[in-house]
């Protein structure tokens, strides 16, 4: 099947509500940003909703947006590695 026949993601997913809520004892978070030549990084990690660590990064300016969250999402899931 040619590419341009293939189904858009969300047009296959499926959503499911949830009625109660789920508590998790970690929880991470992660966003990358760049404007102009500023790029950055950072990582949040929470245990049981209190801050446990938290990481910045300014990345070098030829670096895209995409690249700085992918960044983000390793360094940030690598501090949890070292913390666990």
């Amino acid at each position: 099947m040619e590419v341009r026949n293939w189904r858009h993601p969300a047009e296959i997913a499926t959503v499911h509500e949830v009625e109660s809520i789920t508590m998790y004892k970690v929880e991470v978070y992660t966003d990358g940003s760049k404007i102009g030549d500023s790029v950055g990084v950072a990582g949040f990690i929470f245990v049981n909703g209190n801050l446990v660590n938290q990481l910045k990064f300014k990345l070098h300016g030829h670096c895209s947006n995409n690249q700085a969250e992918q960044i983000g999402i390793l360094k940030t899931l690598e501090k949890l590695e070292e913390l666990e």
